[in-house]
């Protein structure tokens, strides 16, 4: 995912020097002023927006702009918050669930505002350095799926809430096994497996936290089909919550490097959980999430395995993993071929 483009819409007094133009800018007349790929300065900018101009396409060769529109100090806030809650548990003390809340609340807020900086802040990371950015990450996710499902903001809360905590039983597992550079033996998965009960029988006990915390804690890794863990849990016996953060985990999981195994793709990463959809995973809930968070935004530009470049025109429901691509004005319907498909997501629009 490095090599993605993305191109802002911007308000022309939020247009700084050194931006590249995305797309030409054209005046009421429909006369060109200037052509795609122009590197704006003070100057011109003042120039276009004298001329009228109200909005811009804009992009850089780095996206080193992006840190001006990704809350990255929100998401190192929360990381700091969840690192403080691992200290005082590992010390045998309580932590203040309204800190936790506080930052929730935060992180609401702002994936309302704006959730795109957040989606490719999860996507561009190649890596999760501790348990706490990873529950950073799944509750990223898992917000922007309430969002996308049409969640009020106060069930938002209660589930960004939950998913911040949904792996706090893994602080109680051994570092040797979390980081252990190949796969686990069966010794050190019943021990894994324990974490979600750990983590229920702690929290339990501490003020302020709900019952949809410990329903996220204790269920995120069930499976519709009961070949989830620990109790095997079928169908509707799993909570709303903690069918969701079950698919914004699993995404985060296979997406990231780890030491005994490369980063999947975006795209196999999609089709890994639609395969899924429907016997282990929600099946309407899994295409939400693929459609709306983490796959192919209306308007990206990808590259099919074909070495074809097209934009995205339509997203299919029942096939979320493989749109429609419209390449040089002839669409192409990714969902009735089994051989052509998404190989890279070169850039998408944002406005």
């Amino acid at each position: 995912m490095k090599g993605v483009v993305i191109l802002f819409s911007l308000r022309v007094d939020q247009v700084r020097s050194g931006m590249i133009l995305a797309k030409p800018v054209f005046n009421l007349n429909g006369t060109k002023l200037l052509e795609k790929n122009y590197t704006l300065d003070e100057n011109m900018i003042a120039r276009l927006e004298n001329a009228g101009a109200k909005r811009l396409w804009v992009t850089d060769d780095s996206n080193s702009f992006l840190k001006d529109f990704v809350p990255q100090k929100i998401f190192h806030e929360t990381v700091k918050v969840l690192e403080d809650v691992k200290v005082r548990l590992t010390d045998g003390k309580s932590f203040d669930a309204y800190t936790v809340n506080e930052v929730t609340h935060e992180l609401v807020e702002q994936i309302i505002a704006n959730e795109m900086p957040f989606a490719e802040m999860v996507r561009m990371k190649l890596t999760e350095n501790s348990v706490s950015e990873h529950m950073v990450d799944v509750s990223m996710l898992s917000i922007m799926t309430g969002k996308a499902i049409g969640m009020d903001k106060l069930d938002m809360r209660f589930l960004g809430f939950a998913s911040l905590l949904h792996d706090v039983g893994k602080i109680f597992v051994p570092a040797e096994i979390l980081a252990k550079p190949a796969k686990l033996n069966e010794s050190e998965m019943r021990v894994v497996k324990k974490h979600p009960q750990i983590g229920f029988d702690i929290l339990r006990n501490i003020e302020g936290i709900n019952k949809h915390t410990l329903s996220v804690v204790l269920q995120h890794h069930e499976r519709l089909d009961g070949s989830g863990y620990p109790f095997g849990l079928q169908g509707k016996s799993i909570k709303l919550f903690s069918r969701i953060v079950a698919i914004s985990d699993i995404y985060t999981a296979v997406i990231r490097e780890k030491s005994y195994r490369p980063r999947i793709p975006i795209y196999e990463a999609g089709e890994l959980l639609w395969s899924d959809a429907g016997a282990k995973l929600d099946r309407k809930l899994t295409s939400t999430f693929l459609r709306h968070v983490v796959t192919f935004p209306l308007r990206s530009t990808v590259k099919l395995n074909n070495g074809a470049v097209g934009k995205v025109v339509y997203q299919n429901s029942d096939f979320p993993t493989r749109p429609i691509v419209s390449v040089d004005g002839e669409m192409t319907d990714l969902s009735e071929s089994t051989t052509l498909f998404v190989s890279e997501l070169l850039a998408y629009e944002y406005d």
